[in-house]
């Protein structure tokens, strides 16, 4: 895992674009396949929407039954249509997210055309057979489709609200129909309706708990009345039932926290029911307390602390994930999970990545796009992004000599320990997977960039999902976005986005332009350029920058001053802030 050489003679300006988080993430995979079917004669069609809170955009959805079989590719914005030839109801269904190829499952009973296909109602499908989802749908037996009536169903989704109702308002189901009931999740475009929040802070409890929806279907599946369902579900995401009423995201739990300057993850618990943060490492506490506007109104979701006599400011995306700053260094929070190794379906796959870089020797700073590719061996090979070209692309393979491949060994507190066969590269590595997507954060404790330097930083690796052009007019809120960020002219910087709108959008090649209120300056935006999943920006006055970013409302940018030729020393990371 090698980075190209930088340079480390530049100077910087702040460029902060208003429409950072327009048409970052998809959501899942390509862009949609509009609804395609197994058959374009049919006696039976399904339709519905598959999401993770955010929509599954070019999944695969599969379709069961009594008799006959089809599938369909989702669209955009997760809405899918399956016909079935000759199909004979009832029927299960499979939706598949290409990104991090999760599975979720439902179900319709005879007479029924309506399936919405989210966690919720896999959960509603494991306490309904009272078995594995995905052992249910690879084995649709006649025992299994009897089981699948309208009464079973209805018990059972109203034994999964009670235990949804369990954690806090942001994500109680109660009085929501999860299986047939209108759904609008949320896209790069627009935001989803409030089922769609709720399957959010539902899946954001369990990014705090370190589990999955496997783990809560496998306890609901077992659960025989309305409060053991309550009850099972609280035993097994521990304090991370605990949510505040205006960041139902905001989730109690341990949390990895990383900065841009390579210092180790460090380890601490964030309770948002006390209100207190933890460093494991010595026990040492701090309160945490909500930020308030210049009203003294609460701003939602975002919180300060004291800590070593630094206020410290963070903001918590719609996952859990957390950009913080104070005067002196920024970074970012992130829910601990185990991660066990790389050599998943969930991990596997291509990763546009921002490397953020300072030389040990100087201070210097320096930033770069790279493409990374994750095979399913677990085998990392990079690729170099060229931004001088007309069209940028990251086509340049950066990877060693097979006998000089970089490897991730899993350590015991969860992170990875990464490692060039050459020395040149030690980092420490931390995933974390919710929804749709799967982000890796690589902290550089060395690395060499020639015989007598080396640095330190972060490498940010989100598992590409492809963006999407926004819709011509969409206005974006002055304030919508929190940025914190480094600029070498001015130091650690903060502060709210401006306000901006979409005034054109070219289908043919790919890209927006948007104005900036209050100024004559212009972005164009160039989607999945250098590499799918990446936006590479370039506004009327010169300046120019590159973005990752998620649905679930973070976003991470390197970007240069009109007054640098190449170098691209500013690093930014965002968190979507109107909801």
């Amino acid at each position: 895992m090698q980075i190209q050489t930088l340079k480390n003679n530049w100077t910087i300006a702040s460029v902060v674009f208003a429409t950072v988080l327009t048409a970052c993430g998809g959501g899942g995979g390509g862009g949609g396949g509009g609804g395609g079917s197994s058959s374009s004669s049919s006696s039976l069609s399904i339709s519905g929407v598959a999401a993770t809170g955010a929509a599954i955009s070019g999944g695969t959805v599969d379709v069961t039954c009594q008799a006959g079989t089809g599938s369909a590719t989702t669209n955009s914005d997760g809405t899918f249509t399956v016909s079935i030839n000759a199909g004979q109801q009832p029927c299960m269904l499979r939706a598949t997210d290409p990104v991090t190829q999760q599975q979720l499952h439902s179900f319709v009973e005879t007479g029924a055309t309506t399936a919405n296909i989210t966690p919720i109602t896999d959960l509603v499908v494991a306490n309904t057979l009272g078995t594995d989802p995905a052992t249910a749908y690879s084995n649709f037996s006649a025992a299994v489709q009897q089981q699948i009536t309208a009464s079973n169903i209805s018990a059972a989704v109203t034994k999964v609200q009670a235990a949804t109702a369990a954690l806090g308002s942001g994500a109680d189901m109660s009085g929501i129909d999860p299986m047939k009931g209108t759904l609008q999740a949320a896209t790069s475009n627009a935001a989803g309706d409030a089922t769609d929040k709720k399957i959010d802070a539902l899946m954001a409890t369990l990014a705090a708990a370190d589990k999955k929806i496997s783990d809560l279907s496998a306890v609901i599946k077992t659960a025989s009345t309305s409060t053991n369902a309550a009850s099972q579900l609280t035993a097994l995401v521990g304090n991370a039932q605990y949510s505040l009423a205006n960041c139902p995201a905001a989730r109690s739990g341990d949390i990895w926290v990383l900065d841009f300057v390579g210092s180790a993850p460090q380890a601490w618990n964030l309770n948002f029911n006390t209100m207190v943060l933890k460093n494991l490492a010595d026990n040492s506490t701090t309160a945490v307390s909500a930020k308030l506007d210049t009203q003294s109104n609460v701003i939602p979701c975002a919180f300060t602390a004291l800590i070593a006599n630094r206020t410290v400011e963070f903001r918590v995306s719609d996952s859990g994930l957390a950009v913080w700053k104070h005067n002196a260094n920024f970074g970012v929070t992130i829910p601990k999970q185990t991660i066990t190794a790389l050599n998943t379906t969930t991990f596997a796959g291509s990763y546009p990545s921002l490397a953020y870089l300072v030389n040990k020797q100087n201070g210097a700073n320096a930033a770069a796009p790279i493409r990374y590719e994750i095979n399913s061996a677990g085998q990392v090979d990079a690729y170099s992004c060229d931004l001088t070209k007309s069209v940028p692309d990251c086509t340049t393979a950066l990877t060693p000599a097979a006998n000089n491949k970089t490897t991730c060994t899993a350590i015991s507190n969860g992170t990875l320990s990464c490692s060039s066969a050459d020395g040149a590269l030690s980092a420490i590595g931390v995933g974390f997977v919710s929804g749709g997507s799967a982000t890796l954060f690589l902290s550089i404790t060395d690395m060499r960039l020639n015989s007598t330097s080396s640095a330190g930083g972060l490498i940010v690796m989100t598992k590409a999902a492809s963006m999407q052009l926004p819709v011509v007019g969409t206005q974006v809120a002055a304030g919508a976005t929190w940025y914190a960020g480094y600029q070498t002219a001015s130091g650690y910087v903060s502060g709210d986005s401006l306000a901006g709108r979409v005034e054109s959008a070219d289908a043919s090649a790919q890209s927006f332009i948007t104005s900036i209120s209050g100024s004559t300056v212009t972005n164009t935006n160039y989607m999945n350029k250098p590499a799918t999943g990446m936006m590479y920006s370039k506004l009327s006055n010169g300046a120019s920058a590159v973005t990752i970013g998620s649905p679930a409302g973070w976003s991470f940018a390197i970007a240069k001053s009109s007054s640098v030729a190449t170098a691209y020393d500013q690093w930014f990371g965002y968190i979507r802030m109107k909801r």
